[in-house]
């Protein structure tokens, strides 16, 4: 079976779950909802609670953070093709609320890389 492709949102999310790394996300409760923008326009969430990961097409109940970013550079942010930080820094990335915005530099912790 192949990896999930990184070259649209919902095998994104598909390549997320499958490089998933449960004991990283042991003691997490998280719920976020991605706003995107661009050629994917759309919303999508994603659950990650005491080890495990679930997602969605479609808004959260009760986000803990949302995360609004242009599809094309959150697939190069998950490519590594562009710094989570710099598009942070540069607008291109969104949190809200702001204070989220440390949780999710734990983000990147919770998956294998490629």
């Amino acid at each position: 079976m192949s990896q999930p492709s990184m070259d649209s949102i919902a095998g994104s999310f598909a390549a997320l779950k499958a490089n998933f790394l449960p004991e990283k996300a042991a003691n997490v409760d998280r719920t976020l909802q991605f706003d995107f923008s661009g050629r994917e326009a759309g919303t999508w969430n994603m659950i990650v609670r005491n080890g495990t990961l679930e997602y969605a097409e479609g808004a959260a109940a009760t986000p803990n953070a949302t995360i609004g970013v242009d599809s094309d550079d959150w697939l190069k942010i998950l490519r590594q093709e562009l710094n989570p930080v710099t598009a942070f820094m540069g607008g291109k990335l969104k949190v809200t609320p702001a204070s989220a915005a440390m949780d999710l530099m734990q983000f990147q912790n919770w998956f294998a890389r490629p």
